[in-house]
């Protein structure tokens, strides 16, 4: 467990250096901790029983001080000015919290969203957010963002302690060998009304990479749906892509 229960005054302190080090993906996966970051989240985390080990608190900021409590994590507190050493917002308020990352969940049969390399952080926590939203379970090959990112996280705004989230498909045999039923997304498939949304075999839909798709090894061995845009839009990201697909599967079921 990193911390005690007292107040750190200094941006330079050890401790802070050990959680900013979290930051990066090649430590998060050896320590298998991670960070998020403000009041939502953090009870976010406890109410989706998350295992909280440490929570850096400004003074006088109760509802932090019961969370931590309430989590059984340790409780530290944080000066304003040593608070941004480890806030990854411009002005932050916090508290940010470390959690553990849990271990990779077995992958269910049941409807879910694959990110096939998808770079943005931004994009994977929406897609996270959006999938806990409509029932999905959330999918990621290992060379997309690290789900478990601090960023990832915030953008999920709570949804990572609310879906499965799984990381490290490497191939289409991961799925169709449990019997899921894949669907690629690309600008040039088949029109999404053209399928039978509402049967009730499991399937994944796979969002790709936001500048390359989703690979040609992949779209040879499912069908490829498309969305039309009358408007004349070449494409939409991959967020808005996710939620759309996600949304119409749920109305048909």
């Amino acid at each position: 467990m990193l911390g005690g229960d007292y107040m750190i005054t200094s941006p330079r302190n050890p401790r802070l250096n050990e959680v900013r080090r979290l930051r990066r993906r090649r430590e998060r996966k050896e320590i298998g901790l991670t960070t998020i970051e403000g009041p939502f989240l953090l009870q976010e985390a406890v109410e989706g029983g998350a295992s909280i080990t440490e929570v850096f608190a400004l003074p006088g900021d109760e509802d932090a001080q019961a969370a931590a409590l309430e989590a059984g994590a340790t409780l530290t507190m944080v000066a304003v000015e040593a608070l941004p050493r480890i806030a990854s917002t411009l002005n932050p308020r916090g508290p940010v919290a470390v959690i553990e990352i849990p271990k990779t969940p077995v992958i269910q049969q049941v409807d879910s969203v694959l990110l096939w390399d998808v770079a943005d952080p931004g994009n994977a926590g929406t897609i996270v957010r959006t999938a806990a939203a409509f029932g999905f379970q959330v999918l990621a090959t290992p060379e997309s963002v690290d789900l478990w990112s601090p960023k990832v996280l915030r953008a999920g705004v709570g949804g990572h302690f609310r879906t499965p989230v799984a990381q490290g498909v490497q191939t289409l045999d991961d799925l169709t060998g449990i019997g899921l039923i894949p669907y690629a997304t690309a600008a040039d498939g088949v029109y999404v009304d053209k399928v039978d949304l509402s049967d009730p075999s499991p399937l994944v839909f796979i969002i790709g990479n936001e500048a390359h798709g989703v690979p040609s090894s992949v779209t040879n061995r499912t069908t490829t749906l498309a969305l039309e845009m009358p408007g004349g839009t070449e494409s939409l990201n991959a967020a808005v892509t996710g939620a759309v697909f996600m949304y119409l599967r749920m109305a048909g079921r």
